[in-house]
């Protein structure tokens, strides 16, 4: 669970996130001789720790069976560290395998040809891609770069709810029983049944133990996004909210944390921060695994993340998921999901290759039905069976595995764990059910109340790069100081938000925003 924590915490946008996962497990992160004897060299994350070596898995031995194709694994340990030593290499693996750039490295290595333009590659080699980008014309939009190029192939998730898609919030079922309370549907209501919860005793101890909204420190962003999106600050999806912008009532691109609206999400969140509504531990104090087992002690009324087993597998069933919370008059909340692009940069060929259509045949499998289905559930009759209605589950072997049945299967497939592999994810009904678990049954309707519109992040230019990442870095800093202190009440939102406002233009708001319209712009005419 902890490195689906490190995936998806704060502003999980792609770059960040791969880098987390690959910087686990082994490896000397040196690149293989080129071997001229047909096989393909890709360069991967180590993840021994957790997961046999790739040349020891059964899935890519299954899968050299069916392509004909011998890949030689390099798995890197610490890529983080060592990225920009590898990069530098006189000779490059044929290409990157689930490995992160983030979208400016993407430009900056394309235009200096340390990779391969991909594009006439995947019309003429990638037929399984193709489709999906027809269906979902998004796809090809998030991956191509200012130049007209994609130097990276995607991580997709069809499902508005799978993949770590869609933020929820997670109540607890059995004290919504006692208290004869219905999960809230609004902030009003969301209000009353945090006050019921640490007021009331539900879990019946006798002891003033309850926690409304608890997570271990650090975890703040989750709701957050809930309370944004009642506020009508998800008009453009989870990954632009992520990234500071939305779209106001003229359809025109705007940052997040100088709205009206964002005033208001401060105010309502400090009210409940007021009254011990939000755990006083919220920004401090509380490291993940003291929360998982003060869960265990039943004393954690609301979590908020994009799965009930981020609490762990003591405590998941204890919770009931709401997805849509809307504003105070009952309107206005949308389902906090992202782009289908889960991932910019899953698949990244090289100057070395010696074959790149060989590359793209051979990666393009996963994202047709027959890949997805051998890259997360294997073979029938070896890693899942079918039951008489149609679902596949796993084996036992898998499902009895003692540390869990994801990290089960992941002793046999690859794309279990982690995420941000170069493949179109299953549904999460699929994934459940695989596990052993029971689908999630919410108390609302997401798939009814999806933003009008889902943005990816947006590839920059080299210039729009360099001039952003001051920008970006030094806004960032001062909105995480601001938080802390308007939601804890030692900023007053109202006295203060000018001066606030004030330093946001003094570091760059409105340069950030003139590049930021500039390229939702472009993305719309491409």
């Amino acid at each position: 669970m902890k490195k689906w924590k490190t995936i998806l915490v704060g502003s999980a946008v792609a770059s960040a996130t791969l880098l987390s996962l690959a910087a686990c497990g082994g490896g000397t992160g040196e690149s293989s001789e080129k071997k001229d004897d047909g096989s393909i060299s890709l360069m991967a994350p180590d993840m021994t720790d957790v997961h046999p070596k790739r040349e020891d898995l059964w899935m890519w031995d299954e899968y050299e069976k069916i392509s004909g194709v011998k890949v030689n694994w390099e798995e890197v340990k610490d890529w983080g560290d060592k990225k920009q030593l590898i990069i530098s290499k006189k000779t490059l693996p044929d290409a990157f395998y689930n490995l992160g750039f983030s979208n400016e490295e993407l430009v900056k290595y394309g235009e200096q040809g340390l990779f391969i333009p991909l594009e006439d590659l995947i019309k003429e080699h990638a037929p399984n891609l193709v489709k999906l980008m027809e269906e979902d014309p998004t796809i090809e939009k998030a991956i191509t770069s200012p130049d007209g190029h994609i130097y990276s192939l995607p991580y997709t998730c069809s499902d508005p709810m799978g993949g770590g898609r869609a933020f929820k919030m997670y109540f607890n079922k059995a004290w919504l029983e006692k208290l004869g309370l219905e999960a809230p549907t609004n902030t009003t209501e969301l209000e009353k049944v945090l006050e019921a919860f640490v007021t009331q005793d539900p879990n019946g101890n006798g002891k003033a133990d309850e926690q409304g909204y608890y997570m271990d420190s650090g975890q703040f962003g989750p709701l957050e996004l809930m309370v944004k999106s009642a506020f009508g600050l998800n008009s453009a999806g989870r990954t632009a909210m992520e990234n500071n912008y939305y779209l106001d009532e003229n359809g025109e691109l705007q940052f997040v944390f100088s709205s009206d609206n964002m005033k208001e999400v401060w105010k309502y969140e400090a009210n409940l921060y007021k009254k011990g509504l939000i755990a006083k531990t919220a920004f401090a104090g509380v490291d993940y695994d003291k929360w998982i087992a003060d869960a265990s002690k039943d004393t954690v009324g609301l979590f908020s993340w994009v799965g009930r087993d981020f609490i762990g597998a003591e405590s998941m069933n204890n919770y009931v998921p709401t997805t849509i919370l809307n504003g105070p008059d009952g309107t206005g909340g949308t389902l906090v999901t992202q782009s289908s692009v889960m991932g910019t940069s899953s698949f990244t060929i090289t100057k070395d290759a010696t074959d790149p259509a060989k590359l793209i045949e051979w990666v393009d499998y996963f994202y047709g039905p027959e890949g997805t289905e051998l890259g997360f559930f294997g073979k029938e009759g070896e890693t899942y069976e079918v039951k008489e209605n149609g679902d596949k589950v796993y084996v036992d072997k898998i499902l009895n595995y003692a540390k869990g049945s994801q990290l089960g299967a992941f002793q046999f497939v690859d794309n279990v764990y982690g995420g941000f592999y170069p493949y179109n994810e299953p549904t999460e009904r699929e994934k459940e059910i695989a596990y052993g678990r029971t689908p999630e049954e919410y108390t609302d309707a997401p798939l009814e109340n999806l933003p009008e519109v889902i943005l990816p992040t947006f590839m920059s230019t080299s210039e729009e790069s360099a001039e952003l990442s001051t920008i970006t870095t030094d806004m960032n800093k001062y909105i995480e100081q601001a938080r802390v202190q308007f939601v804890t009440g030692k900023w007053d939102v109202d006295e203060k938000w000018d001066e606030y406002l004030a330093q946001l233009k003094n570091i760059g708001l409105d340069k950030w925003v003139e590049i930021r319209q500039a390229q939702y712009a472009r993305y719309m005419e491409e």
